[in-house]
């Protein structure tokens, strides 16, 4: 596994994936290489079947204050094809870190702007410092949020959207809780405490139905599957129910004891849900 980034920190311990953002002279903003090492080290971890999460996180005061202007500012004299590429990298990443089999943490902290939010939307589950500032800047800059505007509104409604996107005004973790952006907020000096007793609340389920109910969720929200989708549905549940986990749980259950859940595995070529969405 590569480990040796230059704007991100990669480290696993057991079952969790601790990926860090590394820039914090400039609040973790994001350029083209930092997007880039954030792919390849997500491609690494979706691979590890031995991990069921994956904590996001930024090194130094803030989680992160969005693109970092000298990026946009540099591409300046390019053609619109080309702006569209540099910025489709963001996307997609967000799209990836949306579609990681594993669960996904993000916990943040200090200035969470622009494409800052959309990393955390991304995310499963976001933990929040209590002191953490939100801003939608974009629109402050004649831009608009596009690339992550998908992700951030499958957690806020669309009158929030509207409060916090057009005036580009900050908001606070209170709020922020409140409307859905946030899961849990934490003390500075409990970070630890609090993801791990996040962490521990999976310890009764079964690491492979935890990352099967994630696919399904993702696709019941984009409506690959939908209430009319009753064979699939029926379909899904049977797999579940005769696959290796779902014996043991069941079996366990009966038996009045606590199942001894295995690893997750990789499902047989054709067996799953429907195909990811694209």
């Amino acid at each position: 596994m590569k480990n040796d980034f230059k704007y991100i920190e990669l480290q696993i311990e057991g079952r969790v994936a601790q990926i860090r953002l590394n820039r914090p002279e400039r609040h973790n903003s994001l350029i083209l290489e930092m997007i880039s090492e954030l792919d390849q080290a997500l491609d690494q971890v979706s691979e590890m079947n031995e991990i069921l999460f994956v904590v996001l996180s930024g090194n130094g005061r803030s989680f992160c204050a969005g693109a970092d202007l000298n990026w946009f500012y540099s591409g300046e004299l390019l053609s619109i094809e080309q702006h569209t590429e540099r910025y489709k990298h963001l996307a997609e990443l967000l799209l990836k870190i949306y579609q990681l089999p594993q669960i996904t943490i993000a916990t943040v902290r200090g200035n969470v702007f622009g494409g800052g939010i959309g990393l955390m939307a991304a995310c499963d589950f976001v933990l929040a410092e209590e002191n953490t500032r939100f801003m939608f800047s974009e629109v402050k800059l004649g831009l608009l949020p596009a690339t992550i505007l998908p992700f951030v509104s499958k957690r806020l409604s669309v009158q929030n959207l509207r409060k916090w996107i057009l005036p580009g005004t900050l908001f606070l973790v209170p709020e922020a809780n409140q409307a859905g952006l946030v899961d849990l907020v934490f003390q500075d000096e409990l970070l630890e405490t609090k993801l791990s007793a996040f962490i521990s609340s999976f310890e009764a389920a079964s690491p492979s139905a935890i990352k099967r109910a994630k696919q399904m969720i993702n696709h019941v929200a984009s409506g690959e599957i939908n209430v009319s989708d009753t064979n699939e549905t029926a379909r899904i549940l049977a797999e579940a129910l005769l696959s290796p986990d779902g014996q043991k749980g069941i079996h366990a259950f009966l038996e009045k004891r606590k199942p001894n859940y295995s690893p997750t595995q990789t499902l047989p070529e054709g067996e799953g849900l429907k195909t990811s969405i694209e």
